[in-house]
């Protein structure tokens, strides 16, 4: 399971790559035009790969949820057989 922790860790990398970007580019000896150019791009990288790791962090915990409801659902059939067996002996 992806601890709340490193999901922190990953978003302040993410924000801090975005952050260093856009210095970079504000700062870079380029016309008006292309500067503006540059910095859509640089805004529309950013969003692709955040909507992918949004992809891949959505896939991981549905896994994560079906595995739980499958450990729910036999903890259930387990306490019921068990029971089940208590109340006929």
């Amino acid at each position: 399971m992806i601890k709340e922790s490193t999901l922190r860790t990953i978003l302040a990398f993410l924000l801090g790559a975005a952050a260093g970007a856009a210095a970079a580019l504000l700062f870079a000896p380029k016309a008006g035009e292309e500067l503006r150019d540059d910095i859509a791009e640089a805004v529309n990288d950013g969003v692709n790969q955040a909507s992918v790791k949004g992809k891949v962090i959505k896939s991981q915990a549905e896994k994560l949820v079906g595995r739980a409801q499958d450990q729910v659902q036999a903890a259930i059939a387990a306490g019921e057989n068990a029971y089940s067996r208590a109340k006929n002996a």
